[in-house]
C-alpha cells in the first residue's frame, strides 16, 4: 500500500506506554536471568538483588506493590485510552468514505498514524508495542486482521485492536507468547474465515481462550 497520509508523533500517553513497556522487558529479562519474578510500582523494577555486569536505570532493590505481569495489562488498557484520544477522529473519517488508518505506537514512544486504502491497510511492521486500524464496519477482526496479530506477537507487541467510532476490540498479551497460543490464535483466524453468519462470528470470539492472550470488546 501507498501511504497517502502520514503522522508521526508523540504525546504524554503514547510516551507512558513505552516506559510500562521498557519496565515490561527489563522484568522479563530479569525474570529470565534469575528465574524469579520481579514486582513493580509501575515507576520502577524491583529485585532482590541485581545480578552483577547488569546496568538498569529503573531497577531497585527492594520489593513493589505489583507482580510485573500486571504490566501486561496495563499497557492494554492505556493503549485502549490512547486509541480513544487519538484515533476516533480517523474511525470517523473511516465510516464516511471506507479509507482505513492504522497506528502503531513505538518503542520510542512515538506514534504513527497512516492512511491506507478503501477496507485496508497494510505495511510491513515495525517493531512497536501496540498496533491498531479502523474498520468501516463492525470492530471486529478478519481472519487476516489475526494472522497480522499472530506476526505482531512473534515481534514483542502486547496489544492489536480494531476499531470503529463506537466500540474498541482489542486482542492482547498477558504472558510470553507461546507456541499453544499461537496454535490458539490461528485456530480463531480459521473460525473467522468460516463464519458465515454474525452469530457464528461472534461463537468463535466467546469460544476463544488462551493461556497468555485476551480478547476483549469495549463500547466507547
Amino acid at each position: 500500500m501507498s501511504a497517502k497520509e502520514q503522522k508521526l508523533d508523540k504525546n504524554n500517553k503514547s510516551l507512558n506506554i513505552a516506559k510500562l513497556y521498557r519496565l515490561l522487558t527489563i522484568s522479563e529479562d530479569l525474570h529470565e536471568i534469575t528465574g524469579v519474578p520481579p514486582t513493580t510500582d509501575l515507576e520502577y523494577v524491583y529485585v532482590k538483588d541485581i545480578p552483577e555486569d547488569e546496568n538498569y536505570e529503573i531497577v531497585r532493590v527492594g520489593s513493589g506493590k505489583f507482580q510485573y505481569q500486571i504490566l501486561y495489562s496495563q499497557i492494554a488498557y492505556e493503549y485502549i485510552e490512547f486509541l480513544k484520544d487519538v484515533m476516533v477522529p480517523y474511525a470517523n473519517r473511516t465510516m464516511s468514505n471506507e479509507i482505513e488508518f492504522m497506528n502503531i505506537i513505538l518503542k520510542s514512544g512515538e506514534y504513527l498514524i497512516l492512511e491506507g486504502d478503501e477496507d485496508k491497510v497494510s505495511l510491513p511492521i515495525p517493531e512497536g508495542i501496540g498496533v491498531a486500524h479502523t474498520h468501516p464496519g463492525i470492530c471486529l477482526f478478519s481472519h487476516k486482521d489475526i494472522e497480522t496479530a499472530d506476526n505482531t506477537f512473534i515481534k514483542g507487541y502486547v496489544i492489536n485492536s480494531v476499531l470503529n467510532p463506537h466500540c474498541i476490540s482489542s486482542i492482547f498479551r498477558k504472558g510470553a507468547y507461546t507456541l499453544d497460543d499461537r496454535e490458539n490464535l490461528l485456530s480463531l483466524a480459521k473460525s473467522v474465515k468460516k463464519a458465515k453468519t454474525m452469530d457464528s462470528l461472534v461463537s468463535a470470539y466467546k469460544k476463544f481462550s488462551s493461556e497468555n492472550l485476551v480478547f476483549e470488546y469495549k463500547n466507547i
